[in-house]
């Protein structure tokens, strides 16, 4: 496109020269009379004009050679660009057929290792179990979980437990808490604090499990130092030292159990169904645990029965029984092995200073546990036969002497525990409302008083407990628990019965350090805050420390009185665990 522009430039500028040429001319022949070298001057201009054209015209031919060389050789080069094209497909094909070929015998060879695989998968499978299962026992001889005698496997238990408890009001008592014995400010003791270092709450525990065909044998055994040997009962817990907390045997095969021995009452919260290693309890520092919490541990014979895979399980038990009574007792009403009153000293085995009940028979125990996907729930029922006898000495009628009268008495309740949010955060609720049952709450209190011809009559109870256990972090529970236990007035007259003005005055409950107040209690309130937190965990145990504070307030019915006065009384607790617990 150049060159033909420069053709065009040569030709206009050609024709310039010419009109240039033609004028000059015209100019010489008009003016004749101009000087000689004007008419050089004119005649030399046109001449160095063409010698340029020249110039340009050369070098427009050879731009032409040029195009026209250039068109000759254009056929020749697109034909080898064809050729060279043809021959780059051809080796482009050849290499793709080579590659499908040794795509298709890798895949040949990929299906033929994948069937070697798979038929070394149950080999690899077998190897991995026998590899795990001797790594296993490896370590299990190393730090082995139980010990194994003549096909027994026995499991040691417990913990190491240094505590100390601070009370706002002294109670006199160590880490188990008297939640009822509160002391009115009218008591010296009511006005002095309290501390407590002890050991005491620490624990022994072994379980021995065997297998006999499709049966599941059980033994447990548990103790600790927190028995008083001189005023030892049973009216709540074996408190003889050392003190048995748990000894029982289980049988288990095709959903049935049954158990003999001392453990929890079939009426404390389980966790699942009604496994009887499986209860549950505050995880309270204070060895009383929570006012309201419903519990026992007493010698118990039970049977139960699991169905829908262990979604529903049913229970019955019987248990051994006792009574706590109040109030004014008739001449000649006793109630138990000796003496005159409601409970009686031991003799023999059972001790010389303790109290003691002559039951007409068991506590009837029976509770449905549900297990459905979100919790567990329980359902539960107690009956109880209350018994006393008016002696010959008695100044009752004679229609009223010399015969036994039993009371029955009973109540039912509602438990549950469900984990949510993976388990890092658990609710849990108990709960039993009757009469004559508050033997089976946390602080124990009273289950009967007399009418005055010597026949029993059941209070009213209420206990109820309700919890919150959260997890932040693996190594630290954090815990809060409320509860309130209640007792119900009955007035017969003549000073017999509880509450309801029976008491006449309640005047020297007021007076500070007066050293005496008959104040019968009508509920207790408790809130309880506290946490665990493991310093470390391993094969060989695990160490924690934990702190818990609980407040306590203690209400009495009132007095006979017109100003009808009622005294109140309040605990501050605060408690500290540093405990280690045994693998």
């Amino acid at each position: 496109m150049k060159s033909y522009q420069k053709i065009l430039a040569v030709i206009a500028l050609s024709g310039m020269c010419l009109a240039t040429a033609m004028a000059s001319e015209g100019e010489v022949s008009a003016k004749k009379s101009k000087k000689h070298h004007a008419e050089k001057t004119e005649e030399k201009a046109p001449c160095e004009a063409c010698e340029a054209i020249k110039r340009l015209e050369e070098k427009v031919s050879a731009q032409q050679a040029e195009i026209d060389q250039l068109k000759g050789v254009q056929p020749a080069a697109a034909g080898t660009t064809d050729a060279a094209a043809e021959a780059a497909a051809a080796a482009a094909k050849q290499a793709a057929d080579a590659a499908a070929a040794q795509a298709a015998a890798a895949q040949q060879q990929a299906a033929a290792a994948q069937a070697d695989v798979n038929s070394l998968k149950p080999e690899v499978a077998s190897a991995n179990a026998a590899a795990q299962g001797a790594q296993k026992e490896v370590g299990e001889l190393v730090t082995p979980a139980y010990i194994h005698y003549k096909g027994i496997e026995f499991y040691p238990g417990g913990y190491l437990a240094a505590e100390t408890a601070w009370r706002q009001h002294a109670e006199q008592t160590d880490v188990l808490s008297s939640f009822n014995g509160i002391p009115f400010a009218s008591t010296a003791t009511g006005n002095m604090t309290e501390f407590r270092g002890t050991a005491r709450q620490s624990r022994l525990a072994f379980k021995a499990i065997a297998h006999v065909g499709e049966t599941k044998l059980t033994g447990y055994y548990e103790m600790d130092f927190l028995g008083a040997a001189p005023t030892a009962n049973e009216n709540q817990s074996n408190s003889f030292t050392p003190r048995i907390r748990q000894a029982f045997g289980e049988a288990e095969w095709h959903g049935w159990s049954v158990t003999g021995g001392q453990a929890w009452s079939l009426l404390t919260l389980n966790k699942q169904g009604v496994d009887t290693l499986g209860w549950y309890n505050p995880d309270t520092i204070d060895a009383q645990y929570v006012v309201g919490f419903t519990f026992a541990r007493l010698m118990t014979m039970r049977v139960a029965k699991s169905f829908d895979n262990n979604k529903v399980t049913a229970a019955f038990a019987i248990e051994n029984s006792a009574f706590e009574q109040a109030g004014k007792v008739p001449s000649g009403v006793i109630y138990g092995g000796t003496g005159t009153g409601s409970l009686s000293n031991g003799a023999g085995s059972a001790g010389g200073a303790g109290t003691f009940t002559d039951s007409l028979a068991p506590d009837l125990i029976a509770k449905v546990a549900f297990d459905p996907s979100f919790g567990h729930f329980e359902v539960k029922a107690v009956g109880r036969f209350l018994r006393d006898r008016v002696e010959a000495t008695s100044t009752l009628p004679l229609a009223d002497i010399n015969t036994s009268n039993t009371t029955l008495a009973g109540g039912f309740g509602v438990d549950a525990y469900v984990p949510l949010l993976h388990k890092k955060l658990t609710l849990v609720g108990t709960s039993l409302f009757g009469r004559g049952v508050a033997r089976y709450g946390d602080s124990s209190n009273v289950d009967f008083v007399y009418k005055p011809n010597g026949t029993i009559a059941a209070l009213q109870n209420l206990q109820a407990m309700g919890g919150i256990e959260a997890y932040p972090t693996s190594k630290l529970k954090l815990y809060f628990y409320g509860g309130d236990e209640y007792i119900g007035q009955a007035n017969y007259g003549g000073g017999y019965g509880y509450g309801a003005g029976v008491v006449a005055s309640n005047a020297t409950c007021f007076v500070k350090d007066s050293g005496s107040c008959s104040a019968e209690m009508r509920n207790l309130v408790q809130g309880v805050a506290g946490f665990w937190y493991e310093l470390h965990k391993g094969n060989y145990g695990t160490l924690k420390y934990g702190m818990q504070y609980s407040y306590t307030h203690k209400q009495t019915w009132a007095d006979a009185t017109p100003a009808g006065l009622a005294p109140t009384a309040n605990e501050n607790m605060a408690f500290t665990s540093l405990r280690y617990v045994l693998p």
